[in-house]
């Protein structure tokens, strides 16, 4: 059995598509440290593993940008990203069913008369689609160094994704603009 990387699709900026749980509007963020536990944790709620406990450990908790809803990371996988993950959660668990009981076969010396036949599973579901490029405002977070891209059309006040940090207003006809004072 051949295991690929599992990883979420991007833009061709590098931008990985979230939408929150509760206001249900997209946005994108570039991928970070915490997004290979945010897949173990959803990947986890899928198919069990005895050892569950050490995918809790760091999973940080996000802000919509848009409401100010706090979640854990994994809250902001899209419907399609969930979907996703649990056909590869599935395969996954029919793979380990299929080894754990192709070793009998592969041990028949030891166990001559068994009664069952492993059925191989069907292949790994393969990456998801790419991310498609669409019309959404990129802006700098000041806060943590970081890019967000927001729904063009929102002009209110919006949150840091990572660290809550409120962030004023935007029009598409404002500017940020950032003046250095020298002394």
């Amino acid at each position: 059995m051949e295991v690929e990387g599992l990883e979420l699709p991007r833009d061709t900026a590098g931008f990985c598509r979230r939408e929150c749980p509760s206001c249900q509007r997209p946005f994108k963020t570039r991928p970070g440290p915490h997004d290979a536990r945010a897949l173990l944790h959803k990947l986890q709620a899928f198919f069990s593993l005895e050892n569950a406990h050490e995918g809790e450990e760091g999973l940080p908790e996000w802000r919509c940008p848009y409401c100010g809803l706090r979640a854990q990371a994994d809250a902001f996988l899209t419907p399609a990203q969930q979907t996703h993950l649990e056909a590869v959660a599935r395969a996954w668990a029919n793979h380990v069913r299929y080894e754990q009981l192709a070793h009998v076969s592969r041990t028949l010396a030891l166990n001559p008369r068994p009664t069952f036949v492993a059925v191989a599973p069907e292949a790994l579901p393969g990456p998801m689609d790419p991310e498609p490029d669409e019309l959404l405002r990129v802006l700098p977070l000041l806060c943590c160094g970081e890019d967000v891209k927001l729904l063009w059309e929102w002009d209110q006040a919006f949150f840091c994704p990572r660290c809550g940090a409120r962030h004023g207003g935007l029009s598409g006809r404002q500017q940020i603009q950032v003046e250095l004072v020298s002394e």
